[in-house]
């Protein structure tokens, strides 16, 4: 799609298409600040309603960065919905693998989906934790009680990473990375809705990866929408999440509150 295939490329060219904040609009620094200052405005406890429609979001941070704490930005359009908001804790890198993190993701989400009782369910990631709502959703308990996935600039085929910096923490191999990669996995149980979405401003790999994801779950029956969005990047598009009015938020509110997709 973009001309670049990593399979042949030197491990520099490799780390700069995995760098997002090299093609973000404003300095990563700015945005993991925003993440915390916006984050600390919410009343966590009051986004946990019971009998709501409910958006479980799994953060980034390339699985060795920010916590649940740092992810509560949304929360103020959660409360303005009638949404229940619930930020996944999970221990990062070095500490655990990405496969340790799989299981505590899903842990983590069926916990909450039996204490809160949604009416319906998102689960909604951002890079590392789109990956890891990639991965949550191929648990047969977590797909028997989502409604949809809304995945923002992920990574679904890890092996990428491992010649990079990145994976100093990870200790990924290229077996153990294609072990965790969802678009090489075989798909036994799947969600009906997804949303795979990604945007301009992000490394050419990012939006590969995000329309090659998009298209194997369009293979596996699930009703998929792919979107670019030309004004965002991948440090400021999770803002939309439930934000009326932009692509992604009118796609999980319309969901959440039980418009047709």
């Amino acid at each position: 799609m973009n001309g670049f295939d990593w399979h042949n490329a030197t491990a520099e060219e490799v780390d700069f298409q995995y760098s997002p904040s090299k093609f973000a609009k404003r300095p990563l620094d700015e945005y993991l600040e925003e993440y915390r200052t916006r984050s600390a405005t919410v009343d966590a406890a009051g986004l946990r309603q019971k009998n709501a429609p409910l958006l479980i979001f799994i953060h980034g941070g390339y699985w060795q960065k920010l916590s649940a704490a740092d992810s509560l930005f949304n929360g103020h359009d959660a409360q303005a919905e009638g949404i229940a908001l619930h930020a996944v804790e999970y221990t990062l890198a070095p500490h655990a693998s990405i496969a340790e993190m799989v299981e505590e993701c899903i842990a983590d989400v069926l916990h909450t989906i039996d204490e809160l009782q949604p009416t319906r369910v998102i689960i909604a990631g951002s890079s590392a934790g789109a990956h890891l709502a990639a991965m949550c959703s191929r648990d047969v308990h977590v797909a028997g009680h989502v409604d949809g996935l809304a995945l923002l600039s992920g990574i679904y085929d890890v092996r990428p990473l491992v010649v990079t910096p990145t994976n100093d923490p990870l200790r990924l191999t290229s077996e153990s990375a294609a072990a965790i990669s969802p678009q090489l996995l075989p798909v036994h149980h799947v969600v009906p809705h997804a949303l795979l979405a990604v945007g301009r401003h992000e490394p050419p790999e990012f939006i590969r990866q995000n329309a090659e994801f998009g298209e194997y779950l369009r293979r596996h029956n699930v009703a998929t929408q792919i979107l670019v969005d030309e004004d965002r990047d991948h440090f400021d598009l999770p803002y939309d999440l439930l934000k009326r009015g932009t692509k992604v938020g009118d796609w999980c509110l319309g969901l959440l509150k039980g418009k047709t997709q």
